[in-house]
């Protein structure tokens, strides 16, 4: 499902890498970045003050960081006959404190006047897929330069990114003609996630395992999120109803959101591994899913049998373990201690343009790193040298299978 093009949602974009006299104490007091002509071209020639701001700081290891504040566009030389000195003014924030030289920074304004500036840990995966979003590529320049909010359409895996910086995706109006279906099956309640995912697949009609199994469990990943956020809107519109009366009560509207919080969190995993246990069995190959190999490590698929993996006499090389995570930041280095007879382990993820850091120590720790084809373009052209595709799993596992 289309979510619309990034300029739905800001009106524009520049992106530069930090230098030392952007952001650090020792090297400026000023709290102002230089009003270059991207800037200017952003905000035009008229001064505008007190733009509301949100301030977003991300990382793989750790939770976003978000503050607000406001930012003022202004000529410092607005009374000089002949010159002008255009500056951004931002106020004192944890984001900038958080920030440091080498880190990137995005700056968009949406077509309501508010401005959006993140910041993204030099190197990391959140950096990579912040430059994949606003088309900004590897460059390292310290100048602001524009980024193509127009080049990109919003897919789940997009929309994902800009929920990451705190900007709420919209749900499509045509999305809304599965509401009624998903109420006649389940009622006014989330059944099991096997469940879901199960009806989600069956919206689709006919999918082509055999022949683009790529395609066919991007479909279903992307059909489940939008029907997800389907009914959640509608269960949320009816659980905050009661605290939305004259007097807001505020208690039990963060209970009902805390609770949705856990609800997206708990279930995209699962999901995903409902939609990989369908390709296996429309395919016909043989595995166990959350079984024990050695102590309390888990694979999430053991190929062709947890019974395989345990008989000493089964060759190893007949074996594959297989993580499975839609986003892997820095938990991808679990999958290495979860089967000891197997040396290269594989991992299966959805997450788009991981940054090149991970996937050098994923190969340098024989683990192999598994990508629907439609996600390649959002990883570099070295990257996907590498990179093994679900199609080419699924044939390694059926060939092992028959052997």
């Amino acid at each position: 499902m289309d979510y619309g093009a990034l300029n739905g949602y800001f009106d524009g974009a520049v992106a530069k890498t930090l230098a030392a006299v952007d952001i650090s104490p020792a090297k400026s007091n000023q709290h102002e970045f230089n009003g270059t002509g991207p800037l200017r071209a952003l905000f035009g020639d008229d001064d505008i003050k007190g733009m509301p701001t949100t301030f977003a700081y991300l990382e793989d290891d750790a939770d976003p960081i978000f503050d607000h504040g406001f930012t003022t566009w202004y000529d410092a030389r607005r009374r000089h006959p002949t010159r002008t000195e255009y500056r951004l003014y931002y106020n004192d924030n944890k984001c900038i404190a958080a920030a440091r030289p080498g880190d990137l920074m995005v700056l968009a304004i949406s077509d309501a006047g508010e401005v959006l500036i993140a910041f993204a840990k030099a190197g990391t995966t959140a950096e990579s897929q912040l430059r994949w979003l606003f088309g900004i590529g590897d460059t390292a320049d310290t100048g602001f330069k524009a980024a193509p909010t127009d080049a990109l359409r919003i897919d789940a895996m997009a929309a994902q990114i800009l929920e990451s910086i705190g900007i709420e995706v919209g749900i499509p109006s045509a999305a809304d003609s599965f509401l009624d279906g998903l109420v006649e099956r389940f009622g006014e309640s989330f059944p099991k996630g096997a469940d879901f995912s199960a009806y989600s697949v069956s919206t689709l009609g006919e999918l082509d395992w055999e022949g683009d199994p790529d395609g066919s469990l991007v479909a279903c990943y992307e059909r489940e999120e939008l029907l997800f956020r389907v009914f959640e809107r509608h269960i949320l519109e009816r659980d905050l109803a009661p605290f939305l009366g004259t007097t807001l009560d505020v208690d039990g509207v963060l209970r009902v959101t805390m609770s949705t919080f856990q609800r997206r969190k708990s279930r995209a995993g699962t999901a995903f591994e409902n939609q990989l246990s369908m390709l296996f069995d429309a395919r016909g190959i043989r595995y166990s899913a959350q079984k024990y190999t050695e102590g309390k490590s888990k694979p999430d698929f053991v190929f062709p049998s947890i019974e395989d993996y345990h008989d000493p006499a089964f060759p190893v090389a007949r074996l594959t373990v297989l993580g499975a995570k839609t986003t892997i930041k820095e938990r991808w280095r679990q999958v290495l201690d979860e089967a000891d007879r197997v040396e290269l382990k594989h991992l299966v993820t959805l997450e788009p343009a991981v940054s090149s850091d991970y996937t050098t120590a994923m190969e340098k720790d024989r683990l192999q790193l598994v990508v629907p084809r439609p996600i390649f373009p959002t990883y570099t052209s070295g990257q996907q040298e590498w990179l093994m595709d679900i199609k080419e799993f699924c044939e390694m596992v059926e060939g092992r299978q028959e052997g």
